[in-house]
């Protein structure tokens, strides 16, 4: 059993659980490689221990994701942050294209879009993504899914382009072992734990929306649960403009090692509804409507910082903004989206 981590550290910070996916399952299908991870038989990744989300059904060119909608996932608002819709429509989508390749075939995800559609629930119940793939030739993968709610209310729906290599020769990998037997945690995964202090701050209708970012900046406002458990920040507020960073933990990586599409995608559609929420007035709301994100280059998952930079280019009741995401000086992912204001 392994001791409890010191109670000032936050999930992000503690010993990484789970890992990368054994090289030698390229020597599988990408549907035998989906019914490995379904079944247990292929290592859990690590930012599927940090969230809970589970491979839970998979049909001849289609997956079906869930994810507990906990309490750490609550955005600055109270509710489930539209990010991690991000973070979990792109686990279905890529895996929507991998029912369709054949063995030794690598694959990364090259854009995603979603659009929101409801205001998101207060945590709790589940949340899933049901994906198809629509085209898998070449080098190009087009898969679309729907999201849904612990009501089976719709929430979002998104699209995704995945980049196929061409296939790898896989004779000369090893014969596929069992996983390596994870250690026995005293503390339940990070999605799981009771969550303290309160998810949500009032906030005062007098503060517009720089304030509030402002004082997050400063370290003055409690982070959201879900910047705790990422290990988000605020670093930078100013009228139109935002910069986050996010650690590039360990506990981010995917199947391949690399930190996932998801993760940097909730960091980029952060800062693009945030630069639409530094223009918010006293008293008045603002949601996210969609975010498309393009991915430039994958990010290992060293430590570094991941820093997204979001500006606004439209204001108005609509509000357009865009994040410019960079690990080490490198531009890695670029995103667009809007945000009504007033709603």
């Amino acid at each position: 059993m392994t001791g409890l981590p010191p109670s000032d550290l936050e999930p992000w910070q503690e010993p990484v659980r789970g890992g990368p996916a054994d090289p030698a399952a390229l020597r599988l299908t990408g549907m035998a490689q989906l019914r490995g991870i379904r079944d247990g038989r292929l290592r859990a990744p690590s930012n599927a221990r940090l969230t809970g989300r589970r491979l839970t059904q998979i049909g001849r060119r289609s997956v079906t994701f869930t994810m507990p909608a906990s309490p750490w996932f609550a955005g600055p608002k109270g509710m489930i942050h539209p990010g991690v819709l991000v973070l979990l429509g792109d686990s279905a989508l890529t895996g929507a294209v991998l029912t369709s390749v054949p063995p030794g075939v690598l694959f990364s995800t090259a854009e995603m879009s979603m659009t929101f559609l409801a205001e998101m629930p207060v945590p709790g119940g589940e949340l899933t993504a049901r994906a198809s793939v629509l085209h898998s030739a070449g080098r190009h993968g087009l898969a679309i899914a729907e999201m849904t709610g612990p009501a089976g209310e719709l929430l979002g729906f998104g699209t995704s382009r995945v980049f196929l290599q061409p296939p790898m020769d896989v004779s000369g990998l090893p014969q596929l072992a069992p996983p390596t037997p994870e250690p026995e945690w005293d503390t339940p995964d990070p999605w799981a734990r009771p969550l303290t202090p309160p998810a949500s701050v009032v906030v005062p209708a007098t503060t517009d929306g720089l304030e509030v970012l402002s004082r997050a900046a400063q370290g003055e406002r409690p982070r959201p649960p879900i910047d705790r458990l990422l290990g988000i920040r605020v670093t930078r507020a100013e009228r139109g403009e935002i910069t986050f960073s996010m650690p590039a933990s360990e506990w981010l990586a995917n199947e391949l090692g690399t930190v996932s599409g998801g993760c940097l995608g909730l960091l980029a559609e952060s800062a693009t509804s945030a630069a639409g929420q530094s223009l918010a007035r006293p008293g008045s709301g603002y949601r996210a409507l969609d975010v498309k994100i393009n991915f430039l280059a994958q990010v290992p998952p060293d430590g570094d910082d991941i820093v997204a930079q979001g500006r606004a280019l439209h204001q108005g009741k609509l509000v357009v903004a865009t994040t410019e995401v960079t690990h080490q000086g490198k531009l890695v992912a670029i995103a667009t989206g809007s945000t009504v204001m007033g709603d």
